[in-house]
């Protein structure tokens, strides 16, 4: 019998950082994060989650707002990791990636890709997005996806989509969320046993742009361009540059480049991070 190092040992022993789901759904909201946060301070366990058919206040990325009509789905997750701190990134991949494998089981899975780092898209239109949130030692993934209801397009950076524009039959919604969610708990204890190692091929194989000349808006809203060339083993994004070679970057927005702004590239101790 081969004998096991102690890093196995560890791996078959450690407890999964989601043993439960707890859903608590409210009406309306100002956002789920916010009564997460609030869950947190109150001691909630790893693996709650709290719905709510309506938000006020919902919020994406830099501070934008997510439009939250009654109709789509807006969960918050709370989970306590054993990964260290520097990887829980790479987080917003391994949900994009459960998302789409749900949508996978709605729509001909063809039309779903996953645009870095944390949005899902059906026919290059964004039908969901991720949000994570560190507090007092836990992540609060945030989740909103368009079921029946798509966001205005002033509201939005990208072109958006609902679930019901691409199915004959009515959306389930608790349907949807009860399966989503058992997969989300899957993946996720999965990811905190072993990392993103399991899921880099899979969000490979459904990356939006790859391989293709992309624009990356960086914060302060400075631009780099390049060429995608996949994910690394931490999440950060693989950018082939012609001036600078392949970079790693944290954090940004994707767009395709126009043919005249291939040229123009940031210097690259400005694009790290």
């Amino acid at each position: 019998m081969k004998s096991l190092r102690p890093s196995h040992l560890l791996c078959l022993w450690q407890a999964n950082v989601i043993s439960k789901l707890a859903l608590s759904v409210v009406e309306k909201v100002s956002s789920t994060s916010d009564l997460a946060r609030l869950a947190i301070d109150d001691n909630a366990a790893s693996g709650t989650v709290i719905q709510a058919h309506v938000q006020t206040k919902g919020r994406g990325r830099n501070d934008r707002i997510w439009y939250s009509p009654k109709g789509n789905l807006y969960l918050s997750v709370i989970i306590t990791p054993s990964q260290p701190q520097q990887d829980w990134p790479g987080v917003s991949l391994v949900v994009s990636l459960a998302l789409a494998k749900t949508l996978g089981g709605c729509i001909e899975p063809s039309q779903i890709s996953l645009k870095w780092p944390n949005d899902v898209l059906v026919a290059d239109q964004k039908i969901a997005g991720i949000l994570l949130e560190v507090y007092n030692g836990a992540i609060i993934i945030g989740i909103g996806v368009n079921l029946t209801k798509t966001p205005k397009a002033e509201a939005q950076n990208w072109p958006a989509t609902a679930l019901s524009d691409h199915t004959l039959e009515p959306v389930d919604s608790d349907g949807f969320r009860d399966q989503f969610l058992s997969q989300l708990k899957d993946d996720l204890n999965l990811w905190d046993k072993e990392a993103l190692t399991p899921f880099i091929k899979p969000w490979t194989d459904m990356a939006a742009f790859l391989n293709e000349n992309i624009a990356l808006t960086l914060n302060q809203d400075q631009m780099i361009y390049g060429r995608f060339r996949g994910i690394h083993a931490n999440g950060t994004m693989q950018l082939e540059t012609d001036s600078e070679g392949m970079l790693s970057i944290s954090a940004g927005d994707v767009t395709r480049a126009r043919p005249a702004e291939r040229s123009a590239e940031l210097p690259a101790e400005q694009a790290k991070h």
